[in-house]
Parts: structure tokens; sequence; C-alpha cells
């Protein structure tokens, strides 16, 4: 790549699902701080910054020390029941953390990129557009339509989008799609949500799309999901066809049945149309995504990007920034 083309990067919740494997990712090209907490990552091209972002004031002074070109804010509170049971949590991470980002951001002349959900809408009818009213109907799409606001406020050229993801995680826990496939590969049986409906889109096409998007310099409100709107069940029989495992491990459930503390909106696809029309290129297809997602493991990939969490004695710095001591889960992870 150029050098005229190399940007400095910050990353907040790099140890993430999005975070890592757009840290992951980006490096090869770009100069990439990743800002994380209780799950610390270390240092392997790129640079590491450990630290609370909990406390207003912090995360602007992070981002006016690093001075970056663009700024990809992922950190959030993504436990929907969780947001249920602790809503002030939920608020300071996913509304407070993404306005204080915007004013970092805004302060610096760094551009930003806010990573909102399609758990904004009430899932009444699906295929929503970006001008489609948000009805929100858990604390967790409140607190992140109230983020999408907060940002916008403080950053006015910001970029916000909307999405639902599916990836290989660096932590030691499971996105959807890991965990049918630790189901099925363990031949147990699993329910899936029959009445719940995503444009799911894995997470490493997410990340390529959101370099993309910052390089067009676009403004505004985008819906990046996948191009096929499935149920959750639909979802659970793809990845059982394209890893050659049982489907009839596979169970229709209703989301109703089992007890989840926070309601779940039915409906949710996005609509992408806009997206596509900025970037150029389609929506990747399920399939194909899911094709990725198993070679990326058969790759090796996986295996490099949970290395990213394993501390090197002596190497990994002990980071104090600024007064602040890494403590609250879910900040940045």
């Amino acid at each position: 790549m150029p050098e005229s083309d190399r940007r400095a990067i910050l990353v907040t919740g790099a140890s993430g699902l999005l975070g890592a494997n757009l840290v992951l990712s980006a490096k090869e090209k770009h100069q990439v701080v990743a800002v994380c907490n209780s799950h610390p990552l270390r240092p392997d091209g790129f640079e590491v910054v450990q630290v609370d972002l909990s406390q207003s004031g912090t995360i602007q002074r992070v981002i006016g020390a690093a001075g970056p070109d663009w700024v990809i804010h992922c950190a959030a509170l993504t436990d929907v029941d969780r947001c249920e049971a602790e809503p002030e949590l939920a608020y300071r991470l996913n509304r407070d953390l993404a306005g204080w980002a915007a004013e970092g951001a805004e302060a610096s002349g760094a551009r930003l990129v806010h990573i909102s959900t399609d758990a904004v809408f009430d899932g009444e009818r699906g295929g929503y557009r970006e001008d489609d009213q948000a009805r929100p109907i858990n604390v967790y799409g409140h607190s992140k339509l109230e983020g999408e606001r907060a940002v916008l406020d403080a950053c006015p050229g910001a970029l916000i989008v909307r999405t639902n993801i599916f990836g290989w995680n660096a932590q030691p826990k499971e996105s959807l799609a890991e965990w049918f496939l630790g189901k099925l590969e363990g031949g147990e049986n699993c329910p899936g949500f029959s009445d719940v409906f995503v444009t799911p889109i894995l997470v490493n096409d997410l990340a390529d799309l959101l370099l993309r998007l910052l390089e067009t310099g676009k403004e505004g409100l985008f819906h990046v999901g996948g191009k096929d709107c499935v149920s959750k069940l639909d979802f659970g029989l793809r990845i059982a066809y394209v890893f050659g495992l049982e489907s009839g491990l596979l169970e229709p459930a209703d989301a109703d049945s089992v007890g989840l503390r926070a309601r779940r909106p039915r409906r949710l696809c996005l609509d992408g149309t806009q997206a596509v029309a900025a970037l150029g290129c389609p929506l990747p297809e399920l399939d194909d995504a899911i094709r990725r997602f198993r070679d990326l493991r058969s790759d090796g990939y996986r295996d490099r990007l949970r290395q990213m969490l394993e501390p090197v004695p002596g190497n990994m710095p002990e980071v104090k920034l600024l007064g602040q001591t890494p403590s609250a889960e879910g900040t940045a992870r």
C-alpha cells in the first residue's frame, strides 16, 4: 500500500468480536492503536492502550494523544439481558461513552465510525431503511439509539453503521455462529429461533466494508448487514450444511419460550440499498460468508486471532493511562 494511503486508526473495544477482527485485518495496511480494558491484547504489529473508558474525559484524552485519522468505536455493552438487568451501566457504556468518543474525534479532527445495531427497531415488520423510525423494545436497543443521537450531537460528520455480526471471537466466549457450530460438532441438540429474523454479516466482511466506507468520505447513517434475511434457525441450518454436519440436531424454538430477561424484537432485517450505493459493491451473501467463516478456521486464522489475547511476559505494557485503571467489564472489551 502506498504510504499516502496508510491511515492511523484507533479502535475501541479492540478485544471484542468486531474490534479484534478489525485490528487483525487493518494492521497489515494501517497504523493501528487498539484500545482495550479487561481483556488486554499483546502488541503485535499494532499499539495497545489498556484503559477503563467508563469515565468522562478518558476516551477524549486517548484520542487526543493518539491523533488518529480515523476512530472506529466498537466498545459497547452488547449483552442484551445484562443491559436489561443493569440499565445504568448500559446507558453509560452505550450512550455516554459513544458521545465521549464523538467529542474526542471531533476535537482531534478524526473521522469517526460508530457501530450500532439493528436492535434499535421494534421488529414488527423488518426490511428497515435508514429513514424508518427507530422504536427499540429493550434497554440494549434504547441505549444504542441514544448512543447514535449522542454521536451526532457531538460529531455531526460521523458515520453510524447499524449491523448484525457473526464470526470468530478472540475472547473465550462464543458468537451465535460459534455456539451453533460447537453444539453441532459435539452431536448435541440445539434450539434455533424460528421467529427471529436478521441480516447477519461475517465480521471480517464488515471490517473490510467499514474501511472501504471510510475511504469514500461518506457521512451519516448506513445499514450494513448481509444480503440475506434469515431466521436464526435457518442461520444454524446453513452452518450445518456448509460444515457438513447433522442438521437434524437443530430444533425450532420461540424466543419467548427460553426465559430470556429482555424482550427480543422478531424481524430485524436491514435494507442495505443505501450502503450498496455508497460502497459500489453488493453486500455479501450468507452462504459465501459462512464458507469464509469455515475457511478462516481451516487456514489457522481463528488461532491467530485468539493468540492476540495471550500476554507476553515482559512485553505487555502495564498501562495506567491518565490516572485510570482497568476495572469495568464490558467497557472496552
